[in-house]
Parts: C-alpha cells; sequence; structure tokens
C-alpha cells in the first residue's frame, strides 16, 4: 500500500516538475537579449555640389523620437527597431527639406542595414528656382494638391557605393530609359544633361533625374525600364509639400548584370 502511494507521489511531483520547466526561466534567470536594432547610415550634401551638410537633423516621420544630427562629414545614423517602415527627412539650415524613399527594415525586404541612404538637398535659392521653373512648364504649382517625386535612373556601379567615391561619379545616370509610378497619377519630366528638369526630354538623359509633380497623398512604387536591364524598385510615401527624393546611391539604380 504505501510502495503504491510513495510512486503515486513521485509521478505527481514529475508532472509538477516538468510544469514549471516549460513556463521557463526562473526569476534568477536573465531574459534572453532583446534583437539588435537596425542601422540606416548615409551623407547629406548640397544638391549639384560636393558640400557635405554638418549639422542637419535627420528625423524619421513614422518615429518622432528618432533623430541624428550629421557629422562634421555630413554622415549621420539612425538607429531604429527591426521591421520598422522609415520615411527619413532632413532639415538644415539654408536648404529645403527632403524626404527620401520609404523604407522597411527586415529581413524580407529592405534589409536590416541599409548604407547610402543620402540626402541630395538642394539650397533654399535652388529650390526655389527649381519649383519655379518646373510650375512653368506644367502651368501649376508643383505642389498642388499634393508633392513632387524625384529619383535617379543610376548606373549599376552605383550599388553600394560609398559616399566618397560616389560623390566623385558623375555622371551617374542611365541613358535613354523610361520612368513609371504606380498607382499612375503623373507623367515623368526628365533632367536633361544639364541636371535641370526638361519637357522636351522624352527619355532618361546621362544625369538620369526624373520627377513627378503634383503627385496626390499616398504611398507608390517607381519603376525604370530599358531593354536589357534591371532596376531597383523604390517605394515612395507622399504628403502634401513634400519633396521625396529617392536619391542615389539608391534610387532607380539599374541593378548589377545577374540581379
Amino acid at each position: 500500500m504505501f510502495g503504491g502511494l510513495i510512486k503515486f507521489i513521485l509521478i505527481v511531483i514529475g508532472l509538477v516538475s516538468g510544469l514549471v520547466t516549460c513556463q521557463g526561466p526562473g526569476p534568477d534567470e536573465p531574459p534572453p537579449p532583446p534583437d539588435p536594432p537596425a542601422v540606416i547610415t548615409g551623407t547629406a550634401y548640397t544638391f549639384n555640389t560636393r558640400n557635405v551638410i554638418a549639422g542637419a537633423t535627420i528625423r524619421v516621420v513614422e518615429l518622432p523620437d528618432v533623430v541624428a544630427v550629421t557629422e562634421a562629414d555630413g554622415s549621420y545614423r539612425l538607429e531604429v527597431p527591426r521591421g520598422s517602415t522609415v520615411t527619413a527627412y532632413i532639415e538644415a539650415e539654408g536648404h529645403g527639406s527632403i524626404h527620401v524613399q520609404t523604407f522597411v527594415l527586415d529581413d524580407d525586404h529592405d534589409g536590416t542595414e541599409i548604407a547610402g541612404v543620402n540626402f541630395q538637398t538642394p539650397t533654399t535659392t535652388v529650390y526655389a528656382a527649381l519649383r519655379a521653373l518646373i510650375a512653368g512648364y506644367i502651368g501649376r504649382d508643383p505642389f498642388e494638391d499634393g508633392c513632387v517625386v524625384v529619383s535617379t535612373i543610376g548606373d549599376e556601379r552605383l550599388t553600394g557605393m560609398p559616399f566618397d567615391e560616389f560623390i566623385r561619379f558623375a555622371p551617374h545616370g542611365v541613358e535613354g530609359a523610361s520612368a513609371t509610378i504606380d498607382p499612375p497619377v503623373a507623367e515623368p519630366i526628365y533632367f536633361n544633361a544639364s541636371v535641370l528638369p526638361d519637357p522636351n526630354q522624352v527619355l532618361s538623359s546621362i544625369d538620369g533625374g526624373v520627377l513627378w509633380a503634383n503627385v496626390p497623398p499616398g504611398t507608390y512604387t517607381l519603376e525604370a525600364h530599358k531593354e536589357g536591364v534591371e532596376f531597383a524598385q523604390v517605394r515612395a510615401t507622399c504628403e502634401p509639400g513634400w519633396v521625396v527624393n529617392a536619391n542615389p546611391v539608391h534610387g532607380l539604380h539599374a541593378l548589377p548584370s545577374g540581379g
């Protein structure tokens, strides 16, 4: 009788012990370490120059508490939770504000370490001149009803190119390509070889620049097209008054041969 009872008690103790083990670490065991943050790095510089911008503020639309300030060499580093959707933008004295393309920082989308997210930032004078130039072409303010979206149909050699090399690599466009925005809410205007938007430029020039004006608020996919060439796609988020510039070395760059 007592032998059976002892056996029963031992079985119960074993079951309880197994349940406790399945509940995870005890109070004295540390929790597993959190995942390391995802990282975005890049450099801010003045449009159509080699001049870097120090002391600029880089922010993230979706994560208002995430802020970085560019160093003396124009570089910055943002750390964000893995899986974040990130649309970064710049605030720099004497320059217009620019938003870059939208990234999703996980292994299924754009990765968790993205380098070369550069800010090609026009001065306020150049910003105003380009706005007036485009308005003259299309007959209305390019920000009416939405934003302006810009990218560069870039050479495949831009892929992963460090800033110090990129800033000396010009021209860096793919000539003779077309570009589309989806949904198709606007027609492209291509930049000519003098780095000016030009309605007479029917395909991309060696500069590679392209823009869409009066884009309604929303999320868009940009694509470039040329026979025999595959290009990276761009995810762009538009809000009223924004300039969204999918800058090189990202943007609509050609993919290295073989993908």
